[in-house]
């Protein structure tokens, strides 16, 4: 389960999200990744696992007024979600 610091960390650091109905508080990273030889982005969304029950792949998200969509979602079992995203179309 999250602590109140930890909770602040995505408060001080992080962005807002629209997911579904909701504003969920994040740390949005968008790494460099290559495949086959091709550079790429590889764009994640960290937040708590209590802000995003019921979360699933295919679900849309805004962050930054750009729709993406999850195609990953991975609890780390501390209370901590990344969610692997894909810019929309």
């Amino acid at each position: 389960m999250l602590t109140t610091v930890e909770r602040g960390f995505f408060v001080d650091f992080g962005v807002v999200a629209t997911i579904g109905a909701a504003t969920v508080t994040g740390i949005f990273d968008v790494p460099t990744a290559e495949t086959f030889g091709m550079l790429g982005t590889d764009p994640t969304f960290t937040c708590a696992t209590a802000d995003v029950p019921g979360i699933a792949a295919g679900q849309a998200v805004t962050i930054n007024a750009v729709a993406y969509t999850v195609t990953a979602v991975r609890p780390d079992g501390t209370g901590v979600t990344v969610l692997t995203l894909d810019k929309a179309a």
